[in-house]
């Protein structure tokens, strides 16, 4: 015969005696019961959801219930809610020993803690089970069946946790889900990629306004209807422009995903409440019905770029502000126009000192109104300082009555002034009169950056071609003033072609001239040196410098000219796009010239010419791929020093440029002379004795820039250039 424990036979009878006594559970209605004896709960594993009742019915012994502390370890049981039932004597009939409701979803350990019942195994777990809405959200897949929503889901899960209380309690709540489209698309508009956006300050507000307190289903819903939020603040229900229903102003996608605790529904764009600032300065300005010019001469001057910089929630890179922005309306700049006499505002943009004024209205620091006071000095995005006052009309920013103020964004704050800031022109004529900087774009679509113009170095103007083929920059020049020109871009290419004019029409430079380029509309990217009423020539000569870029110019290189031991100019030094960079240098001395490549970041991009007043080559260190070398002992002015008794006055090499050979012509038939033949760079390649005039053979010589010199046995010397073809 089969044996039964005695364990198992009061097991038994306790569970018989359980569902025969009924009147015991009439005592205890609960959704499920425990029943309890001698040394074992039945069942001593139990599942059921949240807020649902459990009923203890002791029908054997004497037992509490303790889900406080492991009697066996004495440690907390760290249960999601403590519960204990005082110790009860069983009956037949069943004692119950009370009823505990289970809210909050988890694992819930107990024993009971009376003599070695604990020890013997009187051990028990409830398990809280329920599929929250964090459950649904996570078990998402991202595929076609299930919404795109996970960078939602991970922010609420570990972002916010009112909101992951709220997703996985017993409260019932419907949730307004942005899909991973509307993350990006707020990305954009913030300037910062997924995890950054994790760092923005009022992140947990923002989230909690996407959760809903109580349950409403998609057919449930109507426009106008305010619905209460986990932040406080209501959301609108409105109707779409395609027909659907929107929740603060974003489309309702997809709607009715189940949860045990509520529903989820889709949302085609991320909400905010009304507490939170703008994503940047820029959305500001471009959600301004009133600020279309402004916005507009923001991205022509590529401003909007840095007014959408976070570099107060993204300290991973390098971003400009946070800013202040003082926005003048459409009707400000059409005034300002008018007022400084300009055909329309069209003209204003045209002005080379547009960008200037626009810098003007855009500080570094962001400053509310309370921060704007009496004399208070601010500088400008373009270095310029303005001025801030209070009066009994309001605020001022110089001229500027801000009449909207404190329009709050996460990279700085706008104010809106119904006047352009001043902004004193300046005076076009100087004591050489007016030159004109006369630019063209052949495509007929204006530059893609600007030419900087330089007086005596300093910046005078940034001018363009804003769009179009053709604007014109004067420019005041005095006596003596050095003129430098050099064409900025953020794109590589050309900037067209350009001109500048003197005050009587002369073209003193022409970027398009066969001198200047080998290319068709512009291969110029500026010029350095030109000189304004210049009455005495130099001592010695003008060499032309040419520097030569392959594609982005020369960074911030610099060519050094060295006239013996002064320095007679620095050449480059910006970064520029276009072919060439041109710039004409005076030689006062001559006899010693070096030339030094100095700073940046890409010397093999490097290269240079250098040529004399007639074109002839003096320095050849054009090779692409290979960098600039430095060339040293250049002698410009040969004849410096020869008197008409040392009967080299008429000396030349015939012809020059010569190849195979050359006549040494212009010396007396009964002069004896020395000729030593060197390369630019000093190395020795022709030694010769002669007397009179004479034919010297250059086969063994490379095409190339020589300089030969001529000694006479009465002392006399004489360089001369040669050119070997």
């Amino acid at each position: 015969m089969k044996r039964i424990s005695t364990q198992s036979k009061l097991l038994a009878c306790v569970l018989g005696l359980f569902f025969l006594c009924l009147h015991g559970r009439a005592q205890c209605e609960a959704d499920h019961t425990i029943v309890m004896a001698d040394y074992y709960f039945a069942p001593s594993e139990l599942t059921i959801l949240p807020g649902e009742t459990v009923a203890f019915v002791n029908v054997q012994g004497t037992h509490d219930v303790n889900g406080i502390t492991n009697t066996l370890t004495g440690e907390s049981w760290s249960n999601p809610s403590e519960f204990y039932l005082e110790q009860t004597e069983g009956t037949e009939e069943g004692t119950c020993m009370g009823v505990v409701t289970f809210d909050i979803p988890g694992v819930y350990n107990f024993d009971s803690s009376i003599g070695f019942q604990a020890q013997l195994g009187m051990l028990g777990t409830i398990t809280v089970d329920a599929f929250t809405l964090l459950d649904l959200m996570i078990s998402w897949n991202n595929d076609e069946s299930t919404p795109s929503a996970w960078q939602s889901t991970y922010a609420m899960q570990y972002s916010c946790l009112s909101c992951a209380d709220a997703l996985t309690g017993i409260s019932e709540y419907t949730v307004f889900l942005p899909n991973d489209d509307a993350i990006a698309a707020l990305g954009d508009l913030m300037n910062l990629n997924q995890f950054d956006m994790l760092a923005i300050p009022d992140f947990e507000d923002i989230l909690e306004y996407h959760i809903v307190e109580g349950i409403y289903l998609a057919e449930e819903l109507e426009s106008g209807m305010a619905l209460p939020t986990l932040l406080g603040e209501d959301a609108i229900v409105g109707q779409g422009a395609l027909g659907g229903l929107t929740i603060d102003g974003a489309n309702i996608v997809e709607t009715n995903y189940i949860a045990d605790n509520g529903v989820v529904h889709i949302i085609d764009y991320g909400m905010a409440p009304s507490s939170s600032p703008e994503a940047t300065v820029y959305q500001i300005v471009v959600e301004s019905p009133n600020h279309t010019l402004f916005e507009q001469e923001l991205v022509a001057n590529l401003l909007n770029d840095d007014l959408m910089g976070q570099p107060v929630i993204d300290d991973n890179g390098y971003a400009s502000g946070p800013f202040t922005v003082f926005a003048p309306t459409d009707e400000a700049i059409i005034a300002f126009a008018e007022e400084n006499g300009f055909d329309d505002v069209d003209d204003l943009f045209d002005s080379p000192d547009w960008d200037e004024i626009l810098r003007r209205h855009i500080v570094e620091v962001p400053l509310t109104s309370d921060q704007l006071g009496n004399n208070g000095l601010h500088i400008s995005y373009g270095g310029d300082p303005i001025y801030s006052f209070v009066n009994d009309e309001g605020i001022f920013i110089e001229n500027a009555l801000i009449t909207v103020p404190d329009l709050l964004a996460y990279n700085g704050v706008v104010h809106v002034i119904k006047e352009v800031i001043d902004f004193n022109f300046p005076n076009p004529v100087g004591t050489c009169g007016t030159w004109t900087l006369n630019m063209y774009a052949p495509s007929g679509e204006g530059w893609s950056g600007v030419m900087q113009v330089f007086v005596d170095n300093f910046l005078v103007g940034e001018p363009t071609v804003q769009d179009g083929f053709s604007n014109s920059y004067a420019f005041a020049v005095n006596e003596g003033s050095v003129v430098d020109m050099n064409y900025v871009s953020m794109f590589a290419g050309w900037p067209g072609n350009f001109e500048i004019v003197d005050a009587e029409g002369t073209v003193l430079f022409d970027s398009d001239s066969p001198a200047n380029s080998s290319f068709q509309f512009g291969s110029a990217a500026g010029v350095y040196g030109l000189k304004a009423c210049e009455e005495v020539a130099p001592e010695c000569s003008e060499i032309k410098v040419t520097l030569y870029s392959d594609y982005d110019g020369w960074d911030l290189a610099r060519l050094w000219v060295y006239d013996g031991p002064v320095i007679a100019d620095i050449i480059g030094g910006y970064w520029f796009n276009g072919e060439v960079l041109i710039g004409y240098v005076d030689i006062q001395d001559g006899d010693d010239i070096n030339f030094e490549v100095n700073g940046g970041y890409y010397p093999q991009s490097y290269s240079y010419k250098v040529e004399d007043e007639e074109g002839n080559l003096l320095v050849d260190q054009v090779e692409q791929n290979v960098p600039a070398e430095n060339v040293y002992g250049v002698v410009i002015c040969s004849e410096s020093g020869i008197d008409e008794e040392s009967g080299l006055m008429e000396v030349r090499f015939v012809p020059n440029p010569a190849k195979g050979s050359v006549l040494l012509s212009g010396i007396a038939a009964d002069v004896n002379w020395k000729l030593t033949v060197r390369t630019l760079l000093g190395q020795e390649v022709l030694f010769q004795y002669g007397r009179g005039q004479s034919t010297l053979d250059l086969s063994r010589l490379t095409a190339g820039t020589y300089l030969g010199q001529i000694q006479t046995q009465e002392g006399a010397s004489l360089v001369l250039r040669l050119l070997v073809r």
